[in-house]
Parts: C-alpha cells; structure tokens; sequence
C-alpha cells in the first residue's frame, strides 16, 4: 500500500506536468494533421478538430452538409483534420479497383453490430474481407435460393392485400397510410424471409415486431456519430467497453432481439443433419465454409444492408412520383398498357418496361439510399490524383448527394427528378451515368453483393403499387419525418390511398 499511495502522491505532485505532456502531445498531433492538408480547402474547424463532421452528424442532415461544402470549396474538400470528400466518380473507382492500395478506414470498423465481431462490411483487414466476400457472393446474389422471385412475390402480395384491407379510404373516411414504415416493414419481411428461412412478420402483424425501427432511431444515429470521431471510435473498440453500450442477444427488443433470434436459427441450422444442402441465402454461406459465429454476425449487417437501403429507394421513388404529375401520369400509363402473366409481375416483364426503370433509377440518383463517409485510406506512398498529390494515411469519404447531382454527368438539370434523361441520352452520356448512379451500391472489391435482389424488390413493389392504388400526400407541406445520419431514419410519410378502377 505504501509504494501505490506514493505513486499516487507522486502522480498527483505532477499532475500539472503530466496535462502539459498529453496536452502538448495533443496539440501537436492536431497540429501535423493541420499541416498535412493544408492545400485542401473546407471549414475552419475541420482542419484541426473532428466536431465539425460531428456536429454534420447531430444535425441529422449530414447529406446536405457534405453537400454544401462540396459546393462550396470544391472537390477534395477537407471535412476533418485528416479526411477528405470527394464526388468524383473516377477517384472513387479508383479507390474501390480490385487491386487498389487503398485501404477501409476506421470509419468501418464502427458499423459492427457486435462488440467482439466484425461482419463483411465493418472488417478492415482486406484478406479477412476478399475471404468472407468470396463465401458469400453467390448466397447474396440469390442464385442458390430456391424460389426467391416466388419469396418476393409473396411480400409484395401481402403489403398489397395490407393496404387493401386496411387503408383504402372511402369518401370521407380517411385511413392514413404511412407508406414510409410499410414500406420498411416489406423489405424486412423479404431480407428475414431469403437469410433465415423466416420471416421477421411485420406486414402479417401490421406493427414493428420487437420494436427493431424504433430502437434504430437511437441506435443507428449513435453508431455512425462515433464512428466519426477518432478517439470515441477507438474506445468503442475496447472491447468491454464495446459491450457495455451494443446491442447483445440478450436485450429483448430491437437489434439485440434480431440478433437473439438469428442466433437460435443459426444454432437450429447447424444442429440438424444436412443443413449445408439447404437452398437458401444461409445455406449458400455455410457451403462455403462461413462458420456459426459468423453467420450470426452478419444477420444484422443482411438487415440493414438488404432492409434499409431498399425501403429509402421505395419511399423516395414514391415521394418524387406522387409530387409530379407529368411523371406519375406517364409511369401509370405504362403500367396500365403493360399486362404481366401473373398476379405480381416478373422481374424479366419489370425490367422490360423502360418508363419504370428510368423512374426507379431517378429515385436512386435523386435520393441515394446511403451517405455515409465510406471513407478509404491513402497508400503510405500516397497518390496523385487529376494532378493533386494526396498525402498518405489520409482518409477519402464521399459526398453521394455530389456525385449523382454531378452537372457534367447528369446534365445541368441535375437537380431536377425527371426519368426522361435516361431515356433520351445518348451512348457515351449513359454509359457515363449508368456508372456514376452504380457507384451507390459501390464498386469494384466493395461492390454490394446484394444489389440485383434489390433491383428485383424495387421493380416488383413499385409497378404493383402503382398499378393497385392512387396516393395522395396528406399533408404536401411535410411530406414525411426524414432525418439522416449516414443513413436514413424516415417515417409518417402519410397518404391517402384509393383504389384504382381499372378498365379494359
């Protein structure tokens, strides 16, 4: 006792000495930072502290922050002491090349759902990464799912027989229907549905089954502010201090709930005798040697990644169609010429029809489903880039809302929701936006696995809404609550619906 107590009383004697050392040392790293990226423009307080990109985080608008300062200094604006933002497709690309140097930074590692594992999209470390992405690309493209069009058929039918029964309106009986937790409800129901085996049943309860979306409102916005700020991302990755504040499989409500229950599927799977020859997403990874534990991580990585994103691109198509005529009149007339052979339309007859495609993919460019940093490191060497030497460690993010309102490729009406342009460009320019507008689902050795059961959602639920019901905002002054953090938190996009009467 006495040897601690003079430690203490010999730390405590130089406790002023000891706040000018971490002090001093503080300043100085601040200070190099600073210096490194001083030929790159931005706010003033983001060359020397992160509580600028923190503060565009709080402000639950961060899509238009980066925005606005993309605008504003140009490209390779500097958001951090040591990040840059970019809306260039080609530097963007170029980080995401198969064989790039470029490297995650620790922004990833902060999109764990678990304290002690990380899943495809948080693991940092690029052999783990290229392993994990080899296992489970064929289970992610749904190739080896059995049925999966018939799965998604069956979803669609249900948020329709949904809607029918109990939100159409009539006269002046008003059913408001919040067309922005539906559609969450859906894509969760489908993700649950091709990953496990089991649906999640939102659309058959009409409610958020153990409060999953209510719990992401606190969770989801917590996550991604950590993340951007260096030494709160670091401490997270403590381990015990990680499983102080994630969720566990143990909580009964939300992520944790979600992770419990694919736990116990997981473990059911695993302990029945030819689990490995099952044909479904799960099936697919554990063929491929993905390994219990895994598998349950990467049940709420499948979630977000195949639930959330969707449900952005079915609202927001939805909001810019419902809010202009022209676009809606055309979409319908399409619809309505087009006659598919079953109930819910194919996904070959979807992609057939040109009107509806260019509007899906206008709701994806207007509304990009995901504007997290996706930040990439330097090489050591650094890089060169247009001319402009980019020193290494430094950390490259994007700013989506710049990269599909980008003039020179979409046109000087960028801004604007209008389908035509994908249909009236020529070769060179569509090819040019076909890749720029890919450039959301990523690209090269970060592409998104997942992105053709997307599409197939997408198509399927947007030409069966409309060929089922008319919407009409409620209340066309605040059309829905949209707050964003990297990605979105958006519900009570209330509507009125009615049913279309259809004549032949």
């Amino acid at each position: 006792m006495t040897a601690i107590s003079s430690l203490f009383d010999l730390l405590y004697a130089a406790r002023y000495h000891i706040l000018l050392l971490v002090g001093g040392w503080i300043s100085w790293q601040q200070w190099t930072s600073y210096q490194r990226l001083t030929h790159f423009k931005g706010p003033t307080l983001a060359a020397f502290s992160s509580l600028w990109m923190a503060s565009a985080v709080g402000s639950k608008k961060m899509y238009l922050k980066l925005y606005d300062i993309s605008l504003r200094y140009g490209e390779l604006t500097r958001a951090a002491p040591n990040i840059l933002l970019t809306g260039d497709p080609d530097l963007i690309q170029r980080m995401n090349a198969a064989r790039s140097p470029y490297t995650k930074s620790n922004w990833y590692a902060g999109q764990r759902a678990e304290a002690d594992r990380h899943n495809l999209f948080s693991t940092k470390d690029e052999e783990e990464h290229t392993r994990r992405r080899a296992q489970m690309a064929v289970g992610y493209s749904g190739k080896e799912i059995d049925g999966l069009e018939g799965l998604i058929n069956n979803h669609v039918l249900a948020l329709v027989n949904l809607i029918r029964r109990k939100y159409i309106t009539t006269g002046s009986d008003l059913r408001p229907f919040d067309l922005a937790l539906r559609a969450s409800f859906f894509t969760m129901d489908v993700i649950t549905d091709i990953s496990f085996g089991q649906t999640w049943g939102c659309l058959d309860t009409d409610s958020d089954v153990a409060d999953w979306f209510k719990t992401q409102e606190t969770v989801m916005p917590a996550a991604i502010q950590i993340s951007t700020i260096p030494w709160l991302a670091k401490l997270l990755r403590i381990p015990f201090v990680g499983k102080m504040v994630m969720p566990s499989d143990k909580d009964e409500k939300g992520a944790g709930k979600l992770l419990g229950i694919a736990k116990s599927i997981v473990e059911k799977r695993f302990a029945t005798k030819g689990h490995e020859d099952w044909r479904d997403m799960m099936g697919s990874f554990i063929r491929r040697g993905v390994t219990k534990e895994e598998a349950v991580t990467e049940a709420g990585l499948q979630i977000v990644a195949g639930a959330d994103t969707t449900a952005t691109t079915i609202r927001a198509t939805a909001l810019y169609v419902i809010t202009n005529p022209s676009v809606y009149r055309k979409l319908q007339s399409e619809i309505d010429s087009f006659h598919p052979q079953n109930t819910i339309i194919s996904d070959k007859e979807a992609t057939s029809l040109l009107y509806l495609i260019a509007t899906i993919k206008e709701g994806l460019r207007m509304w990009p489903p995901t504007t997290g940093l996706l930040s990439k490191v330097v090489p050591p060497a650094g890089d060169t880039f247009k001319g402009c030497f980019i020193p290494g460690g430094t950390e490259i993010g994007i700013s989506f809302w710049a990269l599909e309102r980008n003039k020179e490729i979409f046109g000087e009406d960028a801004g604007l929701f209008r389908p035509e342009r994908w249909l009236e460009a020529n070769e060179n320019r569509l090819e040019n936006m076909e890749r720029t507008l890919g450039l959301v689902f990523g690209s090269g050795k970060y592409s998104c696995l997942g992105k053709n059961i997307a599409w197939m959602e997408l198509g399927k639920v947007i030409f069966n809404l409309f060929k089922n019901f008319e919407f009409t905002l409620i209340d066309p002054s605040h059309p829905w609550n949209s707050r964003n953090v990297g990605l979105w938190l958006q519900k009570e996009m209330f509507v009125k619906v009615t049913d279309r009467v259809h004549t032949t």
